[in-house]
């Protein structure tokens, strides 16, 4: 294996990389902060007009709530509402995702393995 040194330039473009993503993210979340916050105001109407809605397709109605809260759902606690194309959908995506980053990082491995493993030519200093 042969270490060499790494020359000054090199050094200072992960710095630059890593300082303009740095101010790129403060930029983003600067712009964004406007939107997020939120103002209440007083309409002038009472709270007894508000409706409230008690009915969720995901909460049984036949069971006692405590016994379907649980790391791994019990029978008959769960809903037909739940899944669907678009939970595959987020799935597929997310499954394409983690191929991609894989098959990124496979092929900069053997990239790299192959740089080092080239021959060099030899010194001619002797």
């Amino acid at each position: 294996m042969v270490f060499t040194r790494t020359a000054p330039h090199q050094i200072r473009q992960p710095r630059l990389f890593l300082a303009r993503l740095l101010v790129g993210s403060a930029a983003m979340i600067a712009a964004m902060l406007p939107a997020a916050t939120v103002t209440a105001q007083d309409d002038g109407g009472s709270d007894t007009d508000v409706t409230t809605v008690t009915l969720n397709d995901f909460v049984p109605t036949e069971r006692d709530l405590s016994e379907c809260i649980s790391a791994v759902p019990k029978p008959g606690c769960g809903s037909e509402a739940r899944g669907g194309w678009r939970q595959t959908a987020i799935f597929a995506l997310v499954v394409g995702g983690l191929g991609f980053i894989s098959w990124r990082v496979v092929a900069g491995a053997r990239k790299n393995l192959a740089a080092s493993n080239s021959p060099t030519e030899p010194d001619s200093t002797a």
